[in-house]
């Protein structure tokens, strides 16, 4: 399990990345006193902090690089912290799907910046007007893209980010500025924090992998069947096999937790299959990844989540369809990348149901 902050900044980085790596430091210091007694958790968790982020990402994609085979193999999720806090209202976390029950469990533990809420969930539900508040689509912008989009890891980015970051990448983005007017109290700042040990606790401990595939999967359903595909594409192209290999991956998944629930609850161990289990989740996001990359984006080779062409901060769903589709209004040319593109989403799809079912070769 690893944990980020970027340790660089653009002129004085008071908010970024310092909150950040303010943070980073908070939870190594919690911990420590446990270590001190001999704790030991049961998956190992790495503490970064990465060089040349500001410069284009450089020290992490050069660390994903670096060890890209053995993260495939070893690393169960990511948990990313950049701008902690550049206000202490707007609660504003992204993740792969799997990560959101976790995340609610998490963040319904926190203390919020805003005294007049009982929990952090309580002010995410007021601020957003939503009984169910719900992360972001991961985009770019930060040292969780190379995990995601080259080795497949399923992450979590922490933030408070308001729309009014006036001194983002200025020579005013000060100690005083977040002092003052950012985070006065520090409150968000701590907020994030404990969200980040909780949710690094919880995957460091656990006898089970706490993400949920059921959760990915109908993530992924209501996204598809909100996106108006079928009209979009007319009789170009038939997209009925995009979206019965979603079905089918929504009834595998289901599956899977069902067995999860019968095997991990149980009172008589079987390490083994539950080494299984836990395998299939850490592979699920694997599943999506290709290597060739999205079409003239071979860096981006996770097919169901990449930055959007229109926004790099801001993620897009099967972005080689619905980017193509936005091409092809322009240019009609562009109708045999967009089946393509379809065909690519259904494979890396039918991989997915295929990484949590129990058959060798289903």
């Amino acid at each position: 399990v690893s944990t980020q902050s970027t340790g660089d900044t653009w002129v004085n980085g008071g908010i970024d990345a310092t909150t950040g790596f303010a943070v980073l430091h908070e939870i190594a210091q919690g911990f420590a006193p446990f270590v001190a007694k001999g704790w030991r958790p049961r998956r190992t968790i790495v503490f970064a902090s990465w060089a040349a982020e500001e410069q284009g990402l450089i020290g992490s994609t050069e660390f994903v690089e670096d060890n890209l085979h053995l993260l495939q193999d070893r690393l169960v999720a990511y948990v990313n912290v950049d701008v902690a806090a550049d206000n202490n209202i707007h609660f504003k976390p992204k993740a792969t799907p799997n990560f959101r029950e976790l995340l609610d469990r998490s963040v319904r533990k926190a203390t919020a910046p805003l005294s007049q809420y009982s929990n952090l969930y309580v002010q995410w539900q007021n601020i957003t007007e939503a009984d169910v508040p719900e992360a972001a689509t991961l985009g770019s912008g930060s040292d969780y893209t190379a995990f995601l989009q080259s080795a497949g890891i399923s992450c979590l980015d922490l933030p408070f980010r308001g729309p009014t970051y006036y001194s983002y990448h200025t020579e005013y983005d000060t100690f005083e500025y977040l002092r003052d007017f950012a985070d006065p109290g520090y409150k968000a700042i701590k907020s994030i924090s404990e969200v980040a040990a909780e949710v690094l606790m919880e995957l460091s401990c656990s006898s089970r992998v706490p993400l949920s595939a059921v959760t990915y999967a109908r993530y992924l359903s209501d996204t598809m069947h909100r996106s108006n595909l079928t009209a979009r594409v007319g009789d170009q192209v038939d997209v009925d096999v995009l979206y019965q290999a979603i079905e089918d991956f929504v009834e595998q998944a289901e599956r899977y937790e069902e067995q999860r629930d019968k095997t991990f609850g149980k009172k008589t161990r079987n390490e083994m299959k539950r080494r299984r289990l836990n395998d299939q989740m850490m592979q699920l996001e694997r599943s999506f990844t290709y290597p060739p990359g999205l079409p003239d984006r071979p860096s981006n080779r996770h097919l169901l989540f990449a930055p959007s062409l229109l926004d790099s901060y801001s993620g897009a769903v099967f972005p080689g369809i619905f980017d193509t589709l936005a091409l092809v209004q322009e240019d009609p040319s562009y109708w045999p990348e967009v089946r393509k593109q379809v065909t690519l989403a259904t494979w890396v799809t039918h991989s997915a149901t295929r990484a949590l079912s129990e058959d060798t070769f289903p």
